[in-house]
């Protein structure tokens, strides 16, 4: 597995380089044995250090994890036992679950249209009138590939993530659904069959 390991404008040292490498590769080999790739970031926080580990498990599957400590080393080792209870526990609910979420073929995942609204200095510069209340703006764009799924799977997917939602294509009824994190931490379904 081909793992990069960089720091967040701080050089990260030999040292940290190689316990990152070796601790990544040693539990996702325990889990999974062909991974594609792995990156680890080191950020300077507020009073510590933080560490964001990005593996992907498949060419469609990615778990995050991060890590917080006073020290560098100390954050990594945070990160890592972070994502190997992450892996532990997608591992057994693939062995549990009757279909693999890595099984999706690629001729299941639909290119989601992306939309982008005007914000209010667009409407300005264009010379329309937005009236009396301003537009949100538009924080991030990005495209989405949707993929085919069951919830199970679904709700597999999001909690290896650190996403908050997750929108995919149900397999029972090829509708759109989403699956989010609820604030009480719970995962929550939403299914628009009915509307």
């Amino acid at each position: 597995m081909e793992i990069s390991v960089s720091g967040k404008n701080m050089d990260t040292g030999t040292a940290f380089q190689t316990h990152a490498e070796d601790a990544l590769n040693n539990v996702v080999g325990k889990y999974f044995d062909s991974a594609v790739s792995g990156k680890v970031t080191l950020e300077k926080a507020d009073s510590g250090f933080r560490v964001k580990t990005r593996v992907a498990l498949s060419r469609r599957i990615e778990l995050e994890a991060t890590g917080f400590a006073h020290e560098a080393h100390a954050a990594l080792d945070a990160a890592i036992e972070h994502a190997e209870k992450r892996l532990r526990r997608h591992k057994r609910r693939l062995k549990n679950h009757r279909g693999s979420i890595t099984e999706v073929e690629a001729n299941d995942v639909f290119e989601a249209p992306m939309t982008v609204y005007a914000g209010a200095e667009q409407l300005d510069d264009a010379g329309l009138d937005d009236g009396d209340e301003a537009l949100p703006p538009v924080v991030a764009e990005m495209a989405y590939d949707i993929g085919m799924m069951t919830v199970e799977q679904a709700v597999m997917k999001l909690e290896l993530s650190e996403d908050n939602m997750l929108m995919f294509r149900n397999s029972s009824h090829f509708g759109l659904n989403v699956v989010y994190r609820r604030g009480d931490g719970s995962i929550g379904w939403v299914d628009p069959r009915g509307l």
